[in-house]
């Protein structure tokens, strides 16, 4: 869960981010435009229909809203002044200067100065300058507007999407959990089933003498089966928990795999199956978990004798680009057996997922996968299965048929 919080906190960081700066160049392309059509058409429209254009010369939007202040500052000034019994003449004298200074003024001066005067001591003339001020503000950040509110809708769509996809793999979650439940109780009930059946009969004295050793081994067999699945499960569980924590250790991991391959051998034999071991003779050290990981390896091989049929070629190989820097480093462990087909091998790697019709089968746990992928999750390692035809292209050997992938 924690992984996938992650990955929807990047995929929302990252839209926001395309959005953005999508949304930022083609509302700077249309304000361009937006621009270019107010100079041209709306500005001088604006100065003929408040009758201005005998006056002033206004070239472009910074030109008007310079005007605006103008002449609304004057028509405050003449309004104000006097109820101080105080002279406008000064400030309006300065704020008619300026705008000849910037050289809005045509014809005569004066006239014009008189003329601006006169307009701006008109309440009708300024209201409605003010309000052409107010269109063009609102046509210049229409733009921005429109981009801000379809920024927000766009990103507010994909939050909802999120959120829907969030909620379904939380649904799926508690699915599995449920599932996990069931088969941990279903592993459980079977050998126990069995275990209370043969200790009553041995109990009850009900079984022959030449048969009870048979029965104490099949309750051994069954006890170690629960022990095995409390086991990995309690192993599973503290992976999984908050306080857990992997301890790296700068680890060659050559001589790690060849323990583990070594410790598998009897195994290897006792079913009947060869191992290929193809890893070299240098040393290569990588930071890792070298308990966990060779836990990791130990389980690719047991489970690669426990779900092929005797007589299965097993491959152990190392690969890395660099040696000296350890770097792309692969750890495959392929086997010659039957391929899974594809509605399994998308679930192979999720808890009590064996691939046997029944699970009283004894195939395994199904939990030896799912551990190990906690374990490279926890190292930033990947894990994945790879089989035909993809497979070739780590040349590995043409009779493999599925191979898993350690990516460090």
């Amino acid at each position: 869960m924690g992984t996938g919080k992650k990955s929807s906190e990047k995929q929302l960081k990252g839209l926001i981010l395309t959005r953005f700066f999508f949304v930022l160049v083609i509302v700077s392309i249309v304000e361009l435009v937006v621009v270019a059509l107010t100079n041209t058409y709306l500005i001088p429209f604006l100065v003929v229909f408040t009758k201005y254009d005998k006056v002033i010369r206004v070239d472009g939007a910074e030109g008007f809203f310079i005007i605006m202040f103008v002449l609304i500052a004057t028509w405050v000034v003449n309004w104000i002044f006097p109820v101080f019994k105080a002279s406008p003449e000064a400030v309006t004298g300065f704020l008619e200067d300026l705008i000849v200074r910037r050289g809005f003024i045509v014809d005569d001066v004066e006239d014009a100065k008189e003329t601006i005067h006169v307009l701006s001591s008109n309440p009708s003339v300024v209201i409605s300058m003010v309000l052409s001020l107010l269109i063009v503000i609102v046509i210049l950040l229409l733009p921005y507007i429109i981009g801000g509110i379809v920024f927000s809708i766009t990103v507010a769509k994909e939050i909802r999407k999120l959120e829907r996809e969030k909620e379904i793999e939380r649904r799926k979650d508690e699915e599995r959990r449920y599932l996990m439940i069931s088969n941990i109780v279903h592993d459980l009930k079977t050998p126990m089933t069995t275990v209370y059946g043969y200790a009553k009969a041995l109990n009850d004295g009900i079984v022959p003498k030449d048969k009870q050793s048979e029965y104490h081994e099949a309750i051994m067999t069954k006890t170690d089966r629960m022990n095995e699945v409390v086991a990995l499960l309690l192993d599973y569980v503290k992976l999984d928990s908050e306080g857990f924590t992997i301890k790296k250790s700068m680890t060659d991991i050559c001589e790690m795999i060849r323990s583990c391959c070594a410790f598998c051998y009897t195994d290897i034999e006792s079913s009947g199956d060869e191992i290929e071991i193809n890893i070299p003779e240098k040393p290569l050290y990588v930071n890792v978990d070298s308990v966990q990981m060779s836990r990791v390896i130990t389980n690719l091989i047991t489970n690669a004798i426990r779900h092929n049929d005797s007589g299965t070629k097993i491959g152990v190989h190392i690969k890395c680009e660099n040696f000296s820097t350890a770097e792309d480093v692969r750890i495959f462990v392929s086997d010659t057996g039957k391929e899974i087909p594809s509605p399994l091998s998308e679930q192979i790697f999720d808890p009590f997922v064996t691939g046997d019709e029944s699970r009283a089968s004894g195939a395994g746990t199904g939990l030896g996968l799912a551990l190990s992928t906690k374990i490279c999750d926890m190292h930033n390692f990947s894990l994945k299965l790879i089989q035909k035809p993809e497979i070739n292209r780590y040349n590995l050997g043409e009779e493999y048929n599925k191979v898993f992938v350690i990516s460090m």
